[in-house]
């Protein structure tokens, strides 16, 4: 075989397939912003994040070569990163919309709030690594009641299982190996440091308690030390104010180098686990007892993505001796397919986001509904819906004048800003309040279904003033066939959206995020 029967293929993929690779991989380096994006979410919300930020540049690509050479193409995109404010608002939300970084700081949160408990099989481990140090201890469990010593415990069981995965090679490990060892050379520095400030402390104690003739219980005693005014008492004092000094000191260093040990072991979970739920149960067994992972945004996604598009496809199975799509049939069946689950996915998902993260959603303290948010919410998805939509209408109706085609298609865009501002207005914490969880699913279908068949008589009265291209579908049907072919079918898939779906997206909703807090850096542990 010659080398002629190899480079050809090559360049014929290159050719159809270089140019969106380029703009994937210049938008994917863009997505990371942090060191170790990824390891702030789940994988699955992490690419489904990717996925939304990057498919409106391949979207523009695919019109450009139209114009320009497909290189010329790359570079007009990459040069669109510097236009100021939208890409990186953009990158923004959809960070948002994966949990980047709200996940893993959700799960520092949740550690930090965990009881705690050393596990049976990490105790001897742990008595022999902190016997190395001097530090001695009879009874672990007693030790847990003192503030120090069960946060020293913790620090020690958190380094032990880092030890463990940093041993099997773990990824993240490895690619974080420059802030594991930080963090081990701050935890060394701590163990000294911690034996020395409890002897110490100690010792202080024990000698006023001795030269007080105090008994060793009698803390009240030792407390009021501090009312006697002799030479020696105001001695004592200042020795007992110094071994507080100390220890609430180490007590400190110890709260910010456990603050850096939660994120990153919540990181390192995330990183190598597949789903919210088995990352806790991998911290759990380091000796957290943590709840089960709430229901997230993904699995929901997933449902109304696979509901939306069996009905779809059923609808088009079921009406096609009587519905006759305009343009190329093809085409106009693979939009039917896609735009009807991006509708439901994409404004689900925004209203998802800015309820949790912003609480847009909410009633102000007046009990006043808001109706800005619900009617302006839509706006924000339209523009990503009008380039997938003008996509379809350039390749559905290919002899058309394509400027014409796509500004009388416009009108289109009523269903997802219609659906943005329903799911918006059912996904308030009050909506349907004092009644019955089945009373209040009901009302949920009735509502959506009802916008869903209004927003469809809506494009009939557009129709008939402006004709749209896409509504050519409905010409010439009889009115019991509109009836059953679109009406019903339209009303069926709402109610069944409202019904099923929505209770689910408003308690997932109503959860209180982790905002980006400030975070404390492993330096401010050292000794």
């Amino acid at each position: 075989m010659s080398l002629a029967h190899v480079v050809e293929p090559l360049n014929a993929i290159f050719e159809s397939f270089g140019g969106p690779l380029l703009v994937v991989l210049f938008y994917w380096f863009r997505f990371h912003t942090l060191k170790g994006t990824r390891s702030f979410t789940t994988r699955p919300l992490f690419l489904f994040g990717l996925a939304v930020f990057i498919t409106p540049f391949l979207l523009i690509y695919a019109f450009l070569p139209a114009k320009l050479s497909p290189l010329a193409a790359v570079w007009v995109l990459m040069v669109a990163w510097l236009i100021p404010v939208v890409p990186r608002w953009w990158r923004k939300l959809c960070q948002g919309l994966a949990g980047i970084p709200v996940s893993a700081f959700a799960l520092r949160d949740a550690l930090a709030a965990a009881s705690f408990q050393v596990g049976p099989d990490d105790m001897p481990s742990l008595q022999r690594k902190l016997s190395r140090v001097g530090y001695q201890v009879d009874d672990f469990r007693a030790t847990q009641s003192t503030a120090i010593q069960s946060r020293f415990l913790k620090i020690s069981a958190l380094m032990l299982h880092l030890e463990r995965w940093a041993s099997e090679h773990q990824p993240f490990m490895e690619r974080n190996s420059d802030l594991y060892a930080e963090l081990l050379a701050v935890y060394d520095s701590l163990c000294f440091r911690t034996v020395r400030v409890l002897k110490s402390s100690a010792e202080i104690y024990g000698a006023i308690m001795e030269d007080s003739l105090v008994e060793p219980d009698d803390w009240q005693a030792l407390d009021q030390l501090s009312t006697r005014h002799s030479v020696v008492s105001q001695l004592q004092l200042a020795a007992q104010t110094a071994a507080g000094c100390m220890l609430e000191d180490l007590r400190k260093d110890m709260d910010a180098l456990l603050n850096n040990l939660f994120l990153f072991a919540a990181r390192a979970a995330l990183a190598d686990e597949w789903t919210l739920g088995r990352s806790r149960q991998r911290l759990g067994r380091i000796g957290f007892t943590l709840e089960p992972a709430p229901p997230g945004i993904l699995k929901f996604v997933a449902v109304v993505a696979g509901f939306a598009f069996v009905w779809c496809l059923a609808w088009l199975v079921g009406s096609g001796k009587v519905v006759h799509m305009p343009g190329d049939s093809d085409v106009a069946m693979l939009r039917t397919l896609v735009t009807t689950p991006l509708y439901l996915i994409i404004n689900f998902s925004l209203v998802y986001h800015l309820k949790r993260q912003y609480a847009f959603a909410n009633e102000s303290i007046f009990g006043g509904v808001p109706i800005a948010f619900i009617l302006t919410v839509g706006l924000l998805s339209t523009p990503i819906f009008g380039i997938i939509q003008a996509a379809f209408d350039v390749y559905q109706f290919p002899d058309r004048p394509r400027f014409d085609v796509i500004w009388h298609d416009l009108p289109l865009l009523i269903f997802p800003w219609g659906i943005a501002g329903m799911a918006a207005l059912l996904v308030q914490d009050s909506t349907w309040s004092h009644r019955s969880r089945i009373t209040r699913r009901m009302r949920d279908g009735l509502v959506f279904g009802g916008g869903m068949t209004t927003m469809l008589w809506v494009l009939m009265a557009i129709h008939l003033i402006s004709p749209m291209p896409v509504m050519e579908v409905v010409d010439n049907v009889p009115a019991w066939s509109f009836l059953w072919s679109f009406v019903v079918p339209t009303f069926a898939f709402g109610f069944i959206i409202g019904y099923a779906l929505i209770a689910w997206l408003r308690e997932a909703a109503s959860r209180v995020p982790v905002g980006r807090p400030t975070l404390a850096t492993a330096s401010l542990a050292s000794a």
